[in-house]
């Protein structure tokens, strides 16, 4: 797994590299033609780790540190900072993260962890909270009351959950919606593509669009209670059926703008699960049929899989801190959220062998153990820019694995603990203000 990581590496320094020495590739990533022409104090190859850096501490500490890092006594102002990332297109970072993980996939090969020959894709969103500045609320919108407005973007994640990457990404004005999103997506989605959703996905077209691609996309969506069909089989008792999805308004109107012309008449085969809770009973709606070996009692299992989506949300938020963004602009935000997806992707490619070293060192132990994610993430945070920077990244890649094999936490299975419904303008993990940085 070293020499794999070893190779990730390289390819992802090679690629900085190759876009700050060739212009016509430059320029795809530049805001404004002639971008990053000039020799400055920060260059497109410097710029580029800084951001990814994830800047959270007082901006200014956070420059002269990492100028430390590359031994270079001459340092740039927070001012020549925010002036050259607006350079930056964002977009550079979307598509460095899918160079990562395609690399991953290609370097780990038979190690890359399959169901039944499918990749599990769990797919969500999430309200991401803004520094209230006008700006801000002038693009991405959010919510508001009597008192105060809440500035807000929505964000959305489709995340491989066997293998911990975060394959699509994406960040839009809080109105625009997960459904949305998602839907512009699925034209993507590759054919060894299980998706895993929530109910909140759950109607006619999401069902199309999986349904009528060129090659069908599998998916499982927990079906809404509310529907008829779904109270119909809840009450018939049935553990697994075959019904036809009735078509509406919306969905027609909605599949049109998507170039399939149906009617009233349109219906859908899938497939009703039952999954029996302590508490409640769950339905689940897919194309995966029993006949194709997938009996019902596999499905609850598969299902609770999405839950490592919500996981690794929270790890952005919470351990990343995600929304202590380290500028006031629509582009630094953008830059900012698509860096911790590629930070939080390079983390679950690294810690890999020291996961499987824990898990074979596993004697006597009462719980399984896991790498320390909040101490990983420091560790590989200190260590970034002599990653990228040194011409032998081996040694580092060594001792960062040496030091996730230590301290190991239990997982204990099978935890539950009640939700707790908050005010949705409370949700926040962590709320920024633009006077308050930390200094240390």
């Amino acid at each position: 797994m070293l020499s794999a990581n070893l190779k990730i590496i390289e390819e992802l320094k090679e690629f900085i590299s190759i876009v700050s020495e060739t212009p016509e590739i430059l320029e795809l990533f530049s805001t404004q033609k002639g971008s990053f022409t000039r020799e400055r104090k920060l260059p497109f190859r410097h710029l580029v780790l800084l951001i990814a850096k994830l800047c959270k501490k007082t901006l200014g500490l956070e420059i002269d540190k990492f100028f430390e890092e590359l031994n270079i006594e001459m340092r740039c102002s927070v001012s020549a900072f925010s002036q050259q990332r607006m350079k930056l297109d964002s977009f550079f970072y979307e598509v460095w993260n899918k160079l990562l993980f395609e690399s991953c996939y290609h370097y780990y090969g038979s190690d890359i962890k399959r169901w039944k020959g499918y990749r599990i894709i769990a797919a969500d969103g999430s309200n991401i909270s803004l520094i209230n500045r006008p700006v801000l609320e002038k693009y991405f919108g959010g919510q508001s009351n009597q008192s105060d407005t809440f500035v807000q973007a929505k964000a959305y994640y489709c995340y491989d959950v066997l293998n911990e990457l975060i394959l699509l990404a994406d960040i839009k004005p809080y109105r625009f919606g997960e459904l949305n999103m998602a839907y512009s997506t699925i034209d993507g989605l590759e054919e060894d593509m299980l998706m895993i959703y929530d109910r909140n996905f759950c109607n006619f077209k999401m069902v199309a669009l999986h349904t009528w691609q060129e090659k069908e996309i599998k998916f499982v969506i927990r079906a809404k209670e509310t529907q008829n069909i779904i109270r119909t089989f809840i009450d018939g008792g049935s553990h697994s059926e075959i019904v036809y999805l009735k078509t509406t308004p919306a969905a027609i109107k909605g599949l049109c703008k998507c170039g399939f012309i149906i009617n009233k008449h349109t219906t859908l085969k899938i497939r009703l699960v039952r999954v029996e809770l302590p508490n409640s009973v769950e339905v689940l709606m897919t194309n995966l049929w029993e006949e194709e070996g997938h009996p019902s009692s596999e499905f609850k299992e598969l299902y609770f899989k999405r839950w490592c989506v919500e996981t690794n949300i929270s790890v952005q938020k919470n351990i990343l801190q995600l929304e202590s963004f380290s500028g006031l602009t629509p582009l630094s935000i953008k830059q900012d959220f698509h860096a911790t997806v590629l930070i939080s992707n390079l983390h679950s490619i690294l810690i890999k062998e020291a996961q499987q070293t824990i898990e074979n060192n596993q004697i006597k132990r009462k719980y399984p153990m896991k790498v320390n994610r909040n101490k990983s993430y420091g560790k590989l945070k200190m260590n970034l820019v002599s990653l990228f920077v040194e011409n032998e990244p081996t040694v580092i890649l060594q001792a960062l694995n040496d030091y996730f094999i230590r301290d190991p936490i239990p997982v204990r299975i099978n935890r539950s603990f009640p939700r707790i419904i908050k005010n949705r303008q409370s949700k926040t993990k962590h709320r920024t203000y633009a006077n308050y940085k930390p200094a240390y």
